[in-house]
């Protein structure tokens, strides 16, 4: 690969372990405020969970694990019934903070299926190798991360690119999914112009992407949400890449409520649409999209903005993710490469083919 992460982003990493602390980029402050605060508890982890404290699919994946290694790290438990009582019982509270993207589930399930691999094995050793296990989990996002920029920035044509929500460094452990595209791009000189779309109700286009590519010196446009499809018929996008919170076997794929529109816009304008995610974001157990559970939050995100009311006292629904369904999609970037349809027997050959 041509590139370090260090040569793509001034950006530490969104989320790390160490000295029996989970640190992460607080991203509720964002842009006001930059902080990175240390975890001491999982309960502490859990709640950054869910009030996305720490948000993206591969980022909570990551701070999940680590919620693991926490507790492994800081458990006092004397026997071993002790200690796995304890661990399951941090693995059911972090398991219950998100319901739609996958990688949180995918992150619990390798340390547990670790964990129970090793039940012979001392205390001490299983401590270390879930603390192992969790590095090894973020290490791994930003590997592949880089390798999707790599192979996003030369599959997508020169010219501007229209991203929604965030799939940036803030969105992962490092760089991003749609973010590492980008940076590349923006390195070899192939993004002329990028934009970012707001994303109602809870602004991650606007609060994150701007802050995080503005920082690192891409050129950028923030538009409101419904303002996309007059920016397409204008000529003004040549290609669409979003991330994905859970993509199943036929294709179809979960992702911020708002991507299925652009979709929709991109097929009506004959604009190239990807969605860029590693392995991890794959669920090959849920044959459609219908399938995925869509997690719905709270009226207040609709109500509000920026702790202000902008709405009267009425009904809500706040569905905070949509389904895509396969047929408007140009192409998946993993990385492992490009998935192009057929995708429900491309993505079984993708996972036949891995080491």
């Amino acid at each position: 690969m041509k590139y370090r992460p260090e040569d793509l982003t001034r950006l530490p990493r969104s989320v790390e372990y160490r000295e029996q602390r989970v640190y992460l980029i607080d991203q509720r402050l964002i842009p006001r405020e930059f902080k990175i605060i240390g975890l001491k508890t999982v309960e502490e982890v859990a709640r950054a969970i869910k009030t996305m404290q720490v948000r993206g699919a591969p980022a909570i994946g990551a701070a999940a694990a680590f919620g693991l290694a926490l507790y492994a790290e800081t458990s006092g438990a004397g026997s071993r019934e002790e200690f796995l009582d304890g661990f399951y019982r941090a693995y059911e509270i972090l398991k219950n903070t998100r319901p739609t993207a996958v990688n949180l589930f995918w992150a619990l399930s390798r340390i547990k299926r670790l964990v129970e691999e090793n039940l012979e094995s001392p205390i001490d050793e299983i401590r270390k190798l879930i603390v192992a296990e969790a590095q090894k989990i973020a290490d791994e996002d930003v590997e592949a991360n880089l390798r999707m920029g790599h192979i996003g920035a030369e599959i997508l044509p020169e010219g501007n690119i229209l991203t929604h929500c965030n799939a940036g460094s803030l969105a992962t452990v490092h760089l991003g999914t749609v973010g590492a595209v980008l940076r590349v791009m923006h390195r070899e000189g192939k993004l002329r112009l990028l934009w970012v779309d707001e994303t109602r109700p809870v602004l991650q286009g606007a609060r994150l992407s701007a802050w995080e590519y503005h920082y690192d010196g891409i050129p950028l446009k923030l538009i409101a949400d419904n303002m996309a499809g007059f920016v397409m018929q204008q000529g003004k996008v040549d290609a669409i890449i979003v991330g994905a919170d859970r993509i199943v076997a036929n294709g179809d794929f979960a992702n911020k409520i708002g991507t299925y529109t652009l979709a929709v816009l991109a097929k009506e304008h004959g604009i190239p649409f990807f969605t860029v995610a590693p392995l991890s974001t794959i669920d090959m157990s849920l044959k459609s999209g219908k399938e995925i559970p869509i997690e719905e939050r709270s009226e207040e995100e609709v109500l509000t903005c920026g702790g202000c009311r902008i709405a009267p006292e009425v009904d809500v629904y706040n569905p905070a993710f949509d389904v895509t369904p396969h047929k408007y999609l140009t192409g998946i970037i993993t990385e492992r490469g490009v998935v192009y349809p057929p995708f429900e027997r491309n993505l079984k050959r993708l996972f036949r083919e891995e080491p």
